[in-house]
Formats: C-alpha cells, sequence, structure tokens
C-alpha cells in the first residue's frame, strides 16, 4: 500500500454532526438485481443517523445460530471528511486510522463504530522529516520530533544496507522513507516498546501493519538489494521473526490484534507461513487487475482460493479491488466475486489506492441473499453459490455476473 499519511485534522464541523445528523448514500452508481429472471433497480439508499454507543468486537467467525455476516466493508485510512461520516458509520464494519486521528476516531465511536479499529503503521521504514525538531509523520514508530536524528546518530546498525553499505531510500511523493532491518533486535525492541505506548489507549483494538514485503521482489525492481539478506528464504526468516516478536511479545498477551498487509510477493507459498503470527491480512489487489482491469482465468482463481483458505485457517482477510469509481461492470465483478467466498470473516472495498479518502457505496452493497447454503461451486463455465434468499453467478472468462434474488 502507499504510505498513507493523514491528510487533515478533526474539524469542528464532525463535532456538530452529532447535532445534526444524517447523510446521503454517497456515489450514484447503479447496481443491476436480477429477480425471477428480470431485471430491477434497486432503490437509492439512504442511511440513519446512529448517536448510541456500541462495543467494538473483534472479526467474527461463522457460528451456529448467529446471523450470516454476508457484506462487511472496511474503511481506511483517515477519519472521513464531514459529509461521509454518516455513511461511512453505516456502511462500514472494520477502520484503520493513523495515530494523530485519535480525536476523530473516538467521536466515530462515540457515534457508533463498530470496529474492530486498528492503528495504522508502516512495518519496514521510518521517515525522515529532514529537521531534527520537525514533528516526522505519525505513521511509523519513530513518530516523535527527534527520532530519526538519534537513530541515526546512534544506532546506524539499524538501517537495511544495500551491497555498497548505502542506506535504502524509499520515496513516497515528498516524503522521505528509509527502510529499516528487521531482523536486528534492538530495532525490534524500540518498535515494540513504541507499539505498547500507542496501544496503551484503549481505543484501538490493534495495529495494522502496512507494507510487509515478504520477498526481494520489492528491492529488484529498484536494483538496491540488501546486503544483509542475499535471497528471499534470508529475508523471509528476518521478517517472521520479527513478526513473531511483536505478536508474542505484545499482540497475543494483550488480547490485541495484529494485521498486515503482506506485500511483494512472488507466489502464495509464503502467505500462510506469515499468517503464523497474524490475526489478519489484507490482499490490496484482489480478484481484479491493478488499477482497472481483470485477472487472467487463473489468477482469479488463485485470489479466490487464497481468500477461502485464510478463512479457513481461523484469519481474517481484507480484500481491496481497485478500480475507477464509475466503472459499474468491474465494480459488480469484484463484489459478486467476494460474495462467493465471504465465510463470515472477509471484509471488502472497492477503491482506488489514490482516492480512500473518498467513500464509494454501490446499491448491490445492500442485497438481501441471506446466508450461504454451501461453498461456490462451478456450473459449467460459470460459478455459483446457492443462498437462502437468491444466488449469485461469476463467469471469470466473460465476466458476466448475475445476483439473483428470489
Amino acid at each position: 500500500m502507499k504510505r498513507q499519511t493523514m491528510i487533515v485534522g478533526v474539524p469542528i464541523a464532525l463535532i456538530l454532526l452529532l447535532v445534526i445528523g444524517g447523510a446521503v448514500l454517497a456515489g450514484t452508481p447503479q447496481q443491476i438485481i436480477v429477480q425471477d429472471g428480470t431485471t430491477a433497480t434497486e432503490p437509492a439508499l439512504t442511511t440513519t443517523t446512529k448517536l448510541t454507543q456500541t462495543s467494538i468486537q473483534p472479526p467474527v467467525n461463522l457460528t451456529p445460530g448467529k446471523p450470516f455476516p454476508l457484506v462487511r466493508l472496511a474503511w481506511f485510512t483517515n477519519v472521513p471528511r464531514d459529509n461521509d461520516v454518516f455513511s461511512v458509520l453505516e456502511w462500514f464494519d472494520l477502520f484503520i486510522f493513523h495515530q494523530s486521528e485519535v480525536e476523530g476516531r473516538d467521536l466515530m465511536i462515540g457515534m457508533g463504530a463498530r470496529g474492530p479499529i486498528l492503528q495504522y503503521l508502516l512495518f519496514e521504514s521510518i521517515h525522515d522529516p529532514r529537521s531534527c525538531t520537525d514533528e516526522p509523520n505519525a505513521n511509523q514508530a519513530a513518530y516523535l520530533p527527534g527520532d530519526f536524528c538519534r537513530i541515526s546518530e546512534q544506532h546506524p546498525n539499524w538501517f537495511l544496507l544495500d551491497s555498497q553499505g548505502r542506506r535504502i531510500l524509499v520515496q513516497d511523493d515528498d516524503d522521505d522513507y528509509y527502510l529499516m532491518d528487521p531482523g536486528n533486535t534492538d530495532w525490534q525492541s524500540f518498535y515494540i516498546d513504541r507499539v505498547r505506548q500507542t496501544q496503551a489507549d484503549p481505543n484501538w483494538d490493534g495495529v495494522f501493519l502496512d507494507n510487509v514485503p515478504v520477498t526481494l521482489a520489492f528491492r529488484e525492481k529498484s536494483g538496491s538489494l540488501p546486503a544483509a539478506y542475499p535471497d528471499d528464504v534470508s529475508y523471509q526468516n528476518a521478517v517472521q521473526v520479527f513478526l513473531k516478536f511483536l505478536y508474542e511479545g505484545f499482540f497475543q498477551p494483550e488480547n490485541k490484534l495484529m494485521f498486515a498487509n503482506l506485500v511483494s510477493r512472488r507466489d502464495d507459498a509464503v502467505w500462510a507461513t506469515q499468517l503464523n503470527y497474524l490475526d489478519g491480512v489484507m490482499h490490496e489487489g484482489w480478484a481484479i487487475d491493478w488499477p482497472d482491469g481483470y485477472r487472467p482465468l487463473d489468477v482469479w482463481e488463485k485470489h479466490m482460493t487464497l481468500a477461502e483458505q485464510t478463512q479457513a485457517s481461523g484469519k481474517t482477510i481484507i480484500l481491496v479491488s481497485q478500480g475507477n469509481n464509475d466503472d459499474i461492470d468491474l465494480q459488480q465483478f469484484a463484489f459478486a466475486s467476494y460474495l462467493l467466498i465471504n465465510n463470515g470473516n472477509a471484509f471488502f472495498r472497492y477503491a482506488n489506492s489514490d482516492k480512500y479518502r473518498e467513500v464509494w457505496l454501490y446499491e448491490d452493497y445492500a442485497v438481501k441473499l441471506g446466508s450461504p447454503l454451501g461453498p461456490r461451486y462451478l456450473d459449467a463455465d460459470t460459478w455459483r453459490r446457492d443462498f437462502t434468499n437468491g444466488n449469485v453467478t461469476v463467469n471469470p472468462e466473460t465476466h458476466e455476473v448475475e445476483i439473483n434474488i428470489k
């Protein structure tokens, strides 16, 4: 994921929304629902104001007797704009915010945010504010003024170095980030101490670690390989040791959630291994191609299987499909694919990585299919899943989709 930084603080207008209330569902795309062989357009949706405090619950697995959570949407990584707050509260079930946005987070909790609510934190790098007195970005562990200078001067071995002994710089827009050595035990200790500090806030349910690379593919493209890790296996081992240290050293005993965005994968073989020390994971670019196209049939099937296997292992998965707001066919294909594999522990978002701040809601999110009667199954060239109130079909070759309501 692109390194997400806070865009704005919490405006006073957000507080006024507690009194004013009400919002109309953002976006106008129309989803066609097939009803008994005919087509009908669902009526426009509106939200209702929620001002009551609700307890924040972790992701749930399927439990007999409980309603099936068919559509679960994930919101990240900023507190929404004033006119979007009620829409986000009404439709989204998981939230990822920055440490710098705790005021807006707490307001949303007071307005009924259901949660879980996770703190966004970069895993692999720290921010250089280019000054020893300026405040760094709050999206990473070295978030106090002077942190980068102190680490640079007193702990130069914490940085990941290339074969020439140089620190590895990663530029994101106008910001400079430097990669850290995941296998350095002193860096690991610093990182977990900062996590303890921020997670002492009871309104955080855990963290979302962004950009957890599981191979060296992310460095091969830039031609700057780390000297300490000559191959994927050595780097993967260092990352997993770091994740284990965090999970067993803090999150598991504190009963907090640890999610991660596993990036730079060559294949899915390493996915299950890294899940050993995570409660949840993000697949950013799922089911459809990044930024705005379809996947080959075999890749689509791998993505579907991966989402099913992740849930079967007892883990939560956040599925992010990248596209454009007005590409309704692409959105419907991605969402119908999600309906085929959601077994109760999968969250979904159709969005664009450059526009995560925008609220895109579609009428198919309100579909009343009921509970699944079983897993997806192949019917000729089409995948189908039956529900108590209808069925969903997806043809991954022709990209035709139907959501049939009884």
